[in-house]
C-alpha cells in the first residue's frame, strides 16, 4: 500500500508540468467534446470555473447566469455596466445590468412582465431560445409558436451536436456546448421579419480564429505563455483586441516524459508517467528550458514535451520544451507573500515591460493556484530561467504533504536518517533541512517532499524529561527575538538562558508583522531543565510548587513537623532582599517557610525558603557563570559587563555562554571597537584570548537574484555560493547598532536583500560560507 501511495503522490505531481498554460478542468478532462468548450470559453471569460479549479459540468444554470453567458458571448460585457433593469425581482442583484441589457437586446425575457426569476434554474428550451437570439434570430422571424419554432431552428443549425435534449433544465455543460456550437455559425439580421445571413460567425463578435505556428519569437508576447505550444502548428483564437486567449487542435505529435538517459549521438531516452520508454533521435532541433532557449546536455533529468511529426527516431522532431527544477524552498513565516511585493521566496516575480507582475507568466499549480494561497510549511518547486536583469516566466509547483505523530524509532543507515512515525519509517531526502534532530517520544510535524521523503523536521514538543532542578530569578518576553530566562540550578550555577520557541514554558503568537514570544515562567518559579552550553533550552517544564511550608525542622533526621522529609538530593534555594543561596540541609535552622515541590514519599524535592537559615551562612547571589569551552567560534559580541579592573565578562549573539577576558590583553582592549562587526573569537577554557574582525569578501551589497548555486548582486556580479551556507539575520536600531543577530536559512537569501558575504573555509576558494542579511 505505501509502495502505491507513493507512486500515486509521485504520478501527480510530476503530472502537474504536462499541464498546458490555457485553463483546464480536471472534471473535464474526460469529456473531450466539453473540453474544448470549457477551454475555449473560459478564455473568453463567458463561462469561467469555480475557485476550487473544478468546472462543474453538471450543475443547472440559472436564468441569471444565463443571460450574463450571453451577453458576454455576444461581445457587450463592456456595455452591461451601471445598468438597472425594469423587472421588480433585478434590483440590486447582482446580474442586474447583464439581465437588463439583453432584455434591450430582446435575447431573454422575464416570467411575467415585471418579474425575470433570476435564479430560477433554466428550463432547457429556454437556453437554446436565447442562443438562437444571440444569433439575430427573433420570435417573428421564426413564425410558429414557441418552444418549437425554436427547437427546429436549433436542429437545422445543429446547435444540439454532443448534446442530451431530452433534459428538463440546462446543465453547465449543455451551455458550454451550445455556446460554443453557436461560435462558428453566422449571425443573421433581420428586417420585415425578413433573414438575411451575415456571413460573419458569431465569433467575430469576440474575436478571431487563425491557424499558425508557434515559435520561440512568440515568447516575447506578454499576454499569453506560449512555452507549452512551441514548436507546433495550432488554431489560435484572439480576442477583439488581438490578445490570445486559447490554443486548440495541434498538427504535430507530442510526447510528454522525463529524461532518464542522454547518449553521445544525440539520442535520448525518455519514459512517461505510466512507464512507457521512448527513444528520439534529436539533430539540431531547437530547445527550451523554462522558458527560455536551452541546450543538449541541461536535458538530463528535466521533463520534457518532444514535438515532431511522423517518424521521431529518424530526425522529424521539431523542437523540444522542458521544465527543470532550479530549486525547492520549505516556506517559512518571513516567506509567505506580501501584497504587492514582485518577489517571492527570495525570487523575482515575471514582470512585463512596464515592470508590473505579468501573471499571464506565473504558473502555480499544485496544492495552490496563487501566492496568496501558499502556506507556512508548504514546499515549493521553482523552474526558473536565468536572465540577470529580470525574470519574464517563472513556474512553481506546491506540495503541501505534512505528517503529525510521536518518533518511535530513529535509525541512520548511508547519510539518511530513518524516523519512524505513526508506524511509517520515513528518510531524510537529499534536499533535506537540517535544523535539529529529533529523538524518540519526539512529538513532530514532518514536512515531506514529492519522493515521500522527509525534507524538514519540526519538532512540536520534545519527549526526553529534563534532570535538573532550578529556580527563575527574572524571565523576559520578546518581540521577533527569544524569550529568556534567568535560572539558578541546583548545581550553584546562574545564568541567562534563550528560551526555543517551541519549549514547554514560550507561546508564540502573530502581532501583525512580528512574533510575540511570550513565557509563562515567572520569578521564582521552580522548573527542572537540561542545561545547555550554547544555543536556546529545548527541553524545560514548570514545576507546580502547591505545598507552603510553615513549619518546625528536625535536623537530626531532616523531617519537617508535618511528616515531610529532607535529604541531601533537596535542592534548596534561600533568598532574602533579593539575594539567593544554595543550601544544604545542615545549614538549615529549626523552623522554614516557604513553598515546596514534594515527590513520592513525602520526600520534598525542591524547596524555596524565605525563612530558615543559620544566622552564620552569608547569602549572595553568585555571578553569571562564565563557560570551560575551548576553540573558536565566529558571531557578533552582544555585550561587555567589566567584573572588576582585570576582568570582563563578553556575550555573543547565538550563543548563551558568557566568557572572561582580561581587560589587559590585546582582546580585551579590542573588545569595544569590534561590536558591530562580525568576529572570530579564540577560547582557551572559557577565557578569550583573541578576537578579530572578519574580513568580508563584499561591502554591504543589494542581491539582484538568487539560483540554486549563485547569486547575482548589483546586478551586475555573480558569486557562488556553498550548499551549507551559514545565513545570519542582523537587526539593526536607527543609530547602526547591532540589536538582534540570529541564524536564518538560504530561503533569507531574497532579492532585494541587503547582505555582508564572507569566505571562510576551502582556503579562500571564492564561494561564500557565510551571509549576512541586514534589516
Amino acid at each position: 500500500m505505501r509502495k502505491t501511495l507513493f507512486i500515486i503522490i509521485l504520478i501527480l505531481t510530476l503530472s502537474m508540468l504536462n499541464t498546458a498554460y490555457a485553463k483546464s478542468f480536471p472534471d473535464v478532462n474526460k469529456d473531450s467534446n466539453l473540453q474544448e468548450a470549457a477551454g475555449l470559453l473560459s478564455g473568453y471569460k463567458i463561462m469561467e470555473g469555480y475557485p476550487d479549479g473544478s468546472f462543474k459540468p453538471d450543475k443547472y444554470v440559472t436564468r441569471a447566469e444565463m443571460a450574463k453567458i450571453v451577453t458576454v458571448a455576444a461581445g457587450w460585457f463592456e456595455y452591461s455596466k451601471n445598468m438597472t433593469s425594469v423587472y421588480e425581482d433585478m434590483n440590486g442583484h447582482w446580474a442586474e445590468s447583464y439581465v437588463e441589457l439583453a432584455n434591450v437586446m430582446n435575447i431573454v425575457k422575464g416570467i411575467s412582465p415585471n418579474l425575470y426569476g433570476p435564479d430560477n434554474l433554466i428550463k432547457f428550451e429556454e437556453a437554446y431560445t436565447m442562443v438562437i437570439r444571440l444569433l439575430g434570430y427573433t420570435d417573428e422571424s421564426l413564425g410558429g409558436y414557441w418552444p418549437q419554432n425554436y427547437y427546429q431552428k436549433a436542429l437545422e443549425l445543429n446547435l444540439f451536436k454532443n448534446i442530451d435534449t431530452t433534459k428538463e433544465f440546462a446543465s453547465r455543460r449543455d451551455v458550454s456546448i451550445m455556446i460554443y456550437n453557436a461560435l462558428s455559425m453566422n449571425m443573421v439580421s433581420v428586417k420585415d421579419n425578413k433573414i438575411t445571413q451575415t456571413n460573419k460567425p458569431l465569433l467575430t463578435m469576440l474575436g478571431k480564429k487563425e491557424t499558425r505556428n508557434v515559435n520561440i519569437g512568440d515568447l516575447k508576447i506578454e499576454s499569453f505563455d506560449l512555452t507549452d505550444y512551441l514548436f507546433n502548428k495550432w488554431d489560435v483564437y484572439y480576442d477583439i483586441k488581438g490578445n490570445i486567449v486559447y490554443l486548440t487542435n495541434p498538427s504535430y505529435n507530442e510526447f510528454s516524459g522525463k529524461v532518464t538517459s542522454l547518449l553521445s549521438n544525440r539520442v535520448i531516452f525518455v519514459t512517461d508517467d505510466y512507464g512507457n520508454v521512448s527513444a528520439f533521435q534529436l539533430s539540431n532541433v531547437s530547445i527550451v528550458i523554462n522558458g527560455e532557449k536551452g541546450n543538449f546536455n541541461d536535458l538530463e533529468d528535466s521533463r520534457i514535451k518532444i514535438v515532431y511529426k511522423n517518424d521521431s527516431f529518424n530526425g522529424d522532431v521539431i523542437g523540444i520544451i522542458a521544465y527543470k527544477e532550479t530549486d525547492v524552498v520549505v516556506v517559512d513565516k518571513d516567506n509567505l507573500y506580501k501584497e504587492g511585493s514582485k518577489s517571492f521566496a527570495g525570487k523575482n516575480l515575471p514582470v512585463k515591460s512596464n515592470y508590473e507582475i505579468n501573471y499571464n507568466k506565473l504558473h502555480i499549480s499544485g496544492d495552490a493556484q496563487a501566492l496568496q494561497d501558499i502556506r507556512e510549511n508548504d514546499v515549493v518547486y521553482f523552474y526558473e530561467t536565468k536572465e540577470s536583469n529580470k525574470t519574464t516566466a517563472l513556474r512553481l509547483i506546491v506540495l503541501r504533504k505534512q505528517t503529525d505523530g510521536t518518533v518511535t524509532n530513529v535509525q541512520s543507515e548511508n547519510n539518511n536518517t530513518f524516523y519512524t512515525v505513526n508506524n511509517i519509517s520515513y528518510k531524510t531526502g537529499s534536499s533535506f533541512i537540517s535544523t535539529e534532530k529529533a529523538s524518540v517520544n519526539d512529538e513532530v510535524k514532518l514536512i515531506l517532499d514529492k519522493n515521500n521523503n522527509i525534507i524538514k523536521i519540526n519538532i512540536l514538543s520534545y519527549g526526553k524529561k529534563p534532570t535538573t532542578f532550578g529556580i527563575v530569578l527574572s524571565a523576559s518576553n520578546s518581540k521577533n527575538n527569544s524569550a529568556s530566562a534567568r535560572i539558578f540550578d541546583e548545581k550553584g550555577n546562574l545564568k541567562t538562558y534563550s528560551l526555543a520557541d517551541n519549549s514547554n514554558v514560550v507561546k508564540v503568537t502573530e502581532d501583525g508583522s512580528d512574533l510575540l514570544k511570550q513565557t509563562s515562567l515567572k520569578k521564582n518559579d521552580f522548573v527542572k531543565f537540561d542545561p545547555v552550553s550554547g544555543g536556546s533550552v529545548k527541553i524545560i517544564d514548570f514545576v507546580p510548587s502547591p505545598h507552603y511550608i510553615a513549619y518546625n525542622y528536625n535536623e537530626h533526621d531532616r523531617t519537617l513537623s508535618n511528616g515531610y522529609r529532607i535529604s541531601s538530593d533537596t535542592f534548596i534555594i534561600y533568598e532574602s532582599n533579593g539575594k539567593y543561596q544554595l543550601l544544604h540541609p545542615s545549614q538549615l535552622d529549626t523552623y522554614l517557610e516557604g513553598k515546596a515541590v514534594v515527590g513520592s514519599n513525602g520526600h520534598v524535592d525542591a524547596l524555596y525558603l524565605s525563612k530558615g537559615i543559620k544566622s552564620a551562612s552569608n547569602v549572595e547571589i553568585p555571578p553569571e557563570t562564565p563557560q570551560n569551552y575551548s576553540g573558536k567560534f565566529y558571531s557578533m559580541i552582544k555585550g561587555i559587563t567589566k567584573i572588576n579592573d582585570t576582568t570582563s565578562h563578553i556575550q555573543f549573539f547565538e550563543n548563551s555562554n558568557v566568557f572572561s577576558v582580561s581587560n589587559t590583553s590585546a582582546a580585551g582592549k579590542s573588545a569595544p571597537s569590534l561590536l558591530n562587526n562580525y568576529i572570530k573569537a579564540d577560547i582557551v577554557n572559557g577565557v578569550i584570548t583573541g578576537l578579530e574582525r572578519v574580513t568580508p569578501e563584499t561591502d554591504r551589497v543589494k542581491i539582484t537574484q538568487v539560483y540554486s548555486t549563485q547569486m547575482q548582486i548589483d546586478s551586475i556580479t555573480y558569486m557562488e555560493y556553498a550548499d551549507n551556507i551559514a545565513v545570519y539575520i542582523c537587526t539593526t536600531d536607527k543609530t547602526g547598532n547591532v540589536i538582534a543577530f540570529k541564524a536564518g536559512s538560504k530561503s533569507d537569501l531574497k532579492s532585494g536583500s541587503t547582505v555582508q558575504l564572507y569566505d571562510l573555509y576551502g582556503n579562500f576558494d571564492g564561494i561564500i560560507d557565510v551571509a549576512i542579511v541586514y534589516n
